[in-house]
């Protein structure tokens, strides 16, 4: 079985130090023990990735401005010709972002579908647009038509203030303005939002397993674990913010059976991105 960690992010080593700083700083007025389990960079992304037996990893970054699509498309173009060097070509698979206000993101898209994309990242936060925003809404009925699947963040976020932007109800909402939609779940929308569990928890909606031991949301992520349909059920490590060896070793650990472990470590995600 192919192992993948869907959800992951790095960065050049010329700006890694910077992000990392930049995002202490402000999940540092929320959770003052945050840490990152590395330094950021695609190498080192590749040998935590090692470590844990992890056969391909999403390195999902995200799209803060309109004009990002240039990132997105330097990157997959590194990716490509190998200047990011052969194990990241052979592991690292192509997820890119698009801002939901770009006004040409479906030229934009389809440039980067030519280029190898397989999914798509959202961060309502990150990118200060509602979850269920006309432009969000929008930009993900484009993404869905392009066939592609879309990891979002979801629930609230440790390096926000108290915007309520990714709740469980926005996501519904989403669901129903763009059916159809392969929508991934980061988090499972858990944080802060308690009622994920009455609005979420067993319906067709896939979510990853990602989240921060300190912000008391284990239990949440346990009952998706254990009573989401197997199907829509993805690890996600978060990487750097967690190590994918001790979270992968974190939901080993409760007692699931074979098959739905499975499902998380790599069958689903397989799946969703084409790679069987």
């Amino acid at each position: 079985m192919i192992r993948i960690d869907l959800h992951s992010h790095a960065f050049s080593a010329h700006t890694a130090p910077k992000v990392i700083a930049g995002l202490l700083a402000l999940a540092h007025r929320t959770c003052p023990g945050f840490a990152p389990h590395g330094d950021g960079t695609v190498p080192d992304l590749l040998r935590a990735e090692a470590a844990a037996d992890f056969d391909r990893v999403a390195i999902c970054n995200i799209a803060t401005r309109p004009e990002h699509h240039t990132y997105m498309a330097r990157f997959l173009t590194a990716l490509n010709s190998g200047v990011l060097g052969e194990e990241a070509t052979r592991r690292v698979i192509p997820c890119i972002s698009l801002h939901p206000l770009d006004p040409d993101a479906a030229a934009h898209l389809k440039a980067l579908v030519d280029l190898g994309a397989r999914m798509v990242k959202l961060h309502p936060y990150s990118q200060n647009v509602a979850l269920d925003d006309p432009a969000m809404i929008r930009l993900m009925a484009i993404i869905r038509d392009a066939g592609l699947p879309i990891l979002c963040h979801t629930g609230h976020d440790i390096t926000a203030g108290e915007d309520d932007l990714a709740a469980p109800r926005r996501i519904l909402r989403v669901l129903k303005a763009v059916p159809g939609l392969r929508l991934v779940c980061a988090h499972c929308a858990a944080w802060k939002h308690p009622e994920t569990l009455d609005l979420l928890l067993g319906q067709p909606i896939g979510v990853d397993l990602a989240f921060q031991p300190a912000t008391g949301v284990e239990p949440i992520i346990q009952r998706f674990a254990r009573e989401h349909p197997m199907e829509h059920l993805y690890f996600g490590s978060d990487w750097p913010w967690a190590s994918p060896a001790e979270h992968a070793a974190r939901i080993a650990s409760w007692g699931l059976p074979q098959d739905r472990l499975n499902a998380i470590f790599g069958t689903n995600a397989a799946r969703l991105l084409d790679l069987v």
